[in-house]
């Protein structure tokens, strides 16, 4: 029989967690700023913005930030996913790499957030 002891997750998991999503957003709004250049610049300024705010709003404590950051994720994810779709079609494999690392990234930051809530959840309910 194997025991186990519900960890408790720390803030610097937070910290953790708000640093891979702002680092992942704000690649992607300079890579493409200096790509494309200043004509798309409002569009990819509102995700950066929006996940900017509820990032800070997470480190000040607010926990109802984490469930607000999941728009801003999927969104980016929904849009990246089919840019990636395309630069893969047309061979552009190091641009598809370079945005599949920020997916990832984004992701990681993600669980990050959501593993506390789930193991205090597993931890409930084995109590």
């Amino acid at each position: 029989m194997t025991s186990s002891n519900p960890v408790a997750t720390t803030r610097t998991n937070v910290r953790a967690a708000i640093a891979l999503l702002v680092l992942a957003e704000a690649t992607l709004f300079f890579t493409f700023l200096f790509i494309i250049g200043p004509i798309a610049t409002p569009a990819l300024l509102v995700p950066l913005a929006v996940v900017l705010v509820l990032c800070v709003a997470l480190y000040w404590g607010q926990d109802w930030a984490r469930w607000v950051l999941l728009a801003p994720i999927a969104f980016r994810m929904w849009r990246l996913v089919l840019v990636i779709a395309a630069a893969w079609g047309l061979g552009r494999t190091g641009t598809a790499l370079f945005l599949t690392l920020i997916i990832v990234a984004e992701l990681a930051g993600a669980f990050m957030l959501f593993d506390r809530y789930l193991s205090q959840r597993r931890s409930l309910a084995t109590s």
